[in-house]
C-alpha cells in the first residue's frame, strides 16, 4: 500500500456537489491552502476586480473627472483607489453612472477587506502540530515478547498536555463470501496516554495472542496490502488548543530484529541530559 496516497484517492463527484462542496467548503479551502497560494489568489482576485471595474468605468468616458487622458489604467488606478477606500482627491466620479459604481466598489472593498483579514487571521491562529514520527517502525522483543515499535517527539520547546496515540492496521482482506474490502483493526498499546509529552515517546504494541499480527508473518506482510496509522492528539499548553498529528507505516518502513538508537546523553559536566532529535529516526540491527 503506497503510503503517499493512502486514503487520499480522488473521489469524482457529480457536477451538483462539485458546485455545492465549492461554496459550503471555501472556508476549509482557504485555510488549508499555502501561504503562496492563500497570497497569489488574493493577488490574481484583487487585480481581477479593479480590471472589471475599471473597464466599467471605462465605457462611459466622462464618468470620471480629473483624468490626464492617459487611457485605461487611470480607470484602473481609480479602481484601485476606490476599492481600497483610499480616495486621494485627483480623480473624483462625476456622474451618476460613476457614483453607482463607486458605491458598489466601495461595498466590495470593504467586504473584501474584511474577509481577507478574517481568512489571514484564522490561518495564523490555526493551531499546528510540531510532531515528528520515527520514520521506520521496528519489530523486535520487549520485556521478553514481540512488539511492534515506533517514537515520536514534540519538536516545540513546550509540553503537551494529556496526549494520547491511537495505532490502527488498515488491511486489505477477503470476505467469507469473496468480497474484498479494507478492515480497520484497533491495535492495544502498553501505554496510550501520557500526561505531558515534552520531549519523547516509544510507543508499544505487544504482538501477543490478542493482537491481529500474532498470525502474520513477516512474508505474510510482505504479501499484504495493509498500513499501520498512528494518531497523536493533546493539548498545546502554550495556545490552550487540542492538536493533532498522524503518520502512515507501510511494509517497506518496518524493520524485522531492530531496535531505537538511544536519543539521551549527558553533556561534559554530567549535570545535563541532552536529547539529539535528528536521531529519532536511526535503528540498530540486533544479532538473532
Amino acid at each position: 500500500m503506497d503510503k503517499n496516497n493512502f486514503m487520499t484517492t480522488p473521489v469524482k463527484r457529480s457536477s451538483r456537489s462539485l458546485f455545492s462542496n465549492a461554496f459550503i467548503d471555501f472556508y476549509h479551502l482557504v485555510v488549508r491552502m499555502t501561504w503562496p497560494r492563500f497570497l497569489a489568489s488574493f493577488v490574481v482576485i484583487f487585480l481581477a476586480i479593479n480590471l472589471f471595474f475599471g473597464f466599467l468605468y471605462s465605457l462611459q468616458s466622462d464618468s470620471i473627472g480629473g483624468l490626464k487622458g492617459i487611457g485605461f489604467l487611470e480607470y484602473f488606478f481609480f479602481s484601485v483607489q476606490t476599492l481600497a477606500t483610499i480616495g486621494y482627491g485627483s480623480m473624483y466620479p462625476q456622474t451618476l453612472y460613476g457614483h453607482i459604481l463607486v458605491t458598489i466598489e466601495a461595498m466590495i472593498g470593504l467586504l473584501g477587506v474584511g474577509m481577507f483579514a478574517a481568512l489571514a487571521f484564522a490561518r495564523i491562529s490555526l493551531p499546528r502540530s510540531r510532531v515528528i514520527f520515527s520514520n521506520t517502525a521496528v519489530i523486535n522483543n520487549f520485556e521478553g515478547q514481540p512488539a511492534l515499535m515506533f517514537r515520536m517527539a514534540n519538536e516545540r520547546n513546550n509540553r503537551i498536555i494529556g496526549a494520547e496515540v491511537e495505532l490502527s492496521l488498515f488491511i486489505q482482506e477477503t470476505t467469507k463470501e469473496g468480497q474484498s474490502m479494507r478492515r480497520i483493526y484497533d491495535l492495544s498499546l502498553a501505554r496510550n496516554h501520557t500526561p505531558m509529552l515534552a520531549l519523547t515517546w516509544l510507543v508499544i504494541h505487544p504482538i501477543d495472542e490478542k493482537s491481529p499480527l500474532s498470525k502474520l508473518s513477516q512474508e505474510n506482510l510482505s504479501k499484504a496490502d495493509f498500513a499501520f496509522v498512528a494518531t497523536v492528539k493533546g493539548l498545546d499548553e502554550t495556545v490552550s488548543q487540542t492538536i493533532h498529528s498522524n503518520h502512515t507505516y507501510t511494509f517497506e518502513d518496518i524493520r524485522w530484529n531492530h531496535r531505537f538508537v538511544d536519543l539521551y546523553r549527558k553533556n561534559e559536566s554530567g549535570k545535563k541530559v541532552l536529547i539529539d532529535q535528528t536521531l529519532i529516526h536511526n535503528t540498530i540491527e540486533e544479532a538473532r
